[in-house]
């Protein structure tokens, strides 16, 4: 994949470092005016762009959306699609995680509060408790107390449960900063918000929901107290799609779409395409989002977009998951409204909030209560999409009312549909077991045939930190995919 207009900005902030280091070295008289320090602003976008391209929209959604059949592999097995996903598949995912991600976080936050830009702490703050909720829940047990230590190689194992107070603490850390007045505050280098501070805010509180519905199901946790707290994180949250984050890509060579560029640039690949599963779901809704998240069959081949492809009859087909590949031409692949190559890359939206809180209300109140909400829910997801009112009105019409017996069901079916392409409908599969999900039959290699339930820990951890590995207790490879992690109770 093309990373090389996106870390630019990476880039340009180890020349400043190093070309300071070099003048430092070799002048025998130090400068004092002489910066020794990056500025937050240049910091702040390399962050962003980092994680946006490198962790949201890259292994964690590529893989996941694979085992819970939104996408699959349209080519020869094996492959991630049956399961063949070993310690050397997470290993740059871990390497950006803590490299590019945690550690620019942990340097752009020490400054900025040491500068009172408590803007920039806040929004530093704010991602490293993204990026370690993200890396617990594929993995459990996760260095952090000792892992951005740069005198120690090898960081202990801090337990999911442990890790999981460290976010919450990390978050409501990031909300306090952005209550303060900062002395400097980002503009165009904040990639996301372009400095819209309230917008951070709401978000910081709607990822705290979000971790908080991950607890329901956790052992010795109160599905109703973690419900509670969700509802009262969601108040101060989103309350339109106008608040969604969306991470700008433009169609310039390398600043594309991560989607664009992993399933549709026909330089990379462009096998990865719509799950036979997905599509029938969808077609057995009668769903009008199905022509937006899906392009027809026959739009893209082997070498990316078909020039002068017709769309005057589409249609929109699948392909099963780990079965031998078909030709690209003859499958869906990711709509245009998630694949161009000027798309935006949506990191958590108000759809996802809403369906929180109807699974919230749902546990707290009931399924009457949660109704309404559920309904709105859908609603968001469908307006952001462009969907005609009329056809949000007749689909949503068109399903059943919640009840003690399908709430759960229904609302999850639903917000794994409005969450299409994202790694959080994974971990909403794993806590409750919707939508119901058929293993592959083509030779998976999980030792039981399942649908993994974890990412193996990377190779690079194996070779360097075994000891600390090994205390988790979690095997290697593919027997690792059948674990589950802390919060998984189902």
């Amino acid at each position: 994949m093309n990373f090389f207009k996106l870390i630019s900005s990476t880039l340009l902030v180890a020349a400043i470092v190093l070309v300071g280091a070099c003048e430092n070295f070799l002048d025998v008289n130090e400068d004092p005016t002489s910066p020794t320090q990056v500025p937050p602003n240049l910091q702040l976008s390399s962050l962003l762009g980092n994680f946006s391209y490198e962790i949201v929209g890259n292994e964690p959604a590529r893989v996941t959306t694979l085992w819970i059949q939104q996408t699959a592999y349209n080519g020869v097995p094996p492959s991630d699609d049956n399961y063949d996903y070993t310690s050397t598949g997470p290993d740059n995912m871990w390497g950006a995680s803590y490299i590019d991600v945690l550690n620019n976080a942990k340097e752009l936050n020490t400054q900025a509060t040491e500068q009172e830009s408590y803007a920039y702490s806040g929004i530093a703050k704010l991602v490293m408790a993204w990026n370690y909720s993200i890396l617990t829940d594929l993995f459990n047990d996760i260095p952090r107390t000792e892992a951005l230590d740069p005198l120690n190689g090898t960081p202990v194992y801090d337990s999911q449960q442990e890790v999981y107070t460290a976010i919450l603490d990390l978050i409501d850390q990031a909300i306090e900063d952005f209550g303060r007045e900062s002395v400097n505050t980002p503009t165009s280098d904040d990639l996301l918000y372009g400095g819209d501070m309230e917008k951070w805010e709401k978000l910081a509180y709607t990822l705290k929901a979000r971790i908080y519905i991950h607890l329901t199901e956790a052992p010795d946790f109160s599905a109703s107290e973690q419900a509670n707290l969700a509802l009262d994180a969601l108040s101060n949250g989103f309350t339109g799609n106008s608040d969604d984050a969306d991470f700008q890509y433009f169609n310039v060579t390398g600043e594309e779409n991560p989607w664009y560029q992993f399933a549709i640039d026909g330089k990379w690949d462009t096998r990865n395409q719509l799950s036979d599963n997905y599509v029938s779901l969808l077609e057995s809704l009668n769903d009008p989002r199905l022509q937006i998240q899906a392009r027809p069959a026959g739009a893209v081949d082997q070498n990316g977009l078909v020039d002068g492809f017709s769309d005057d009859t589409p249609e929109y087909i699948g392909h099963v998951n780990g079965e031998d590949g078909i030709g690209a031409e003859n499958v869906s692949s990711i709509g245009s409204f998630y694949s161009a190559a000027n798309a935006p890359l949506n990191w958590l939206s108000y759809a996802e909030a809403k369906f929180i809180e109807a699974e919230a209300t749902f546990i707290t109140s009931g399924a009457t209560a949660a109704q309404s909400i559920y309904e709105d829910a859908i609603r968001a997801s469908m307006n952001k999409l462009g969907v005609e009112e009329s056809d949000a009105d007749t689909y949503i019409a068109s399903l059943p009312g919640l009840t003690s017996s399908n709430a759960l069901e229904e609302i999850i079916t639903q917000k794994y549909i409005a969450n299409f392409l994202s790694y959080e409908a994974y971990n909403d599969w794993r806590r409750t077991g919707y939508p119901e999900v058929t293993p592959i039959t083509n030779d998976p290699f999980t030792p039981n045939g399942n649908i993994p339930l974890r990412f193996p820990y990377p190779q690079s951890e194996y070779n360097n930190n075994q000891s600390n590995v090994e205390t988790t207790g979690v095997p290697n490879n593919y027997q690792a995919l059948e674990q589950t992690v802390w919060w998984d109770a189902n």
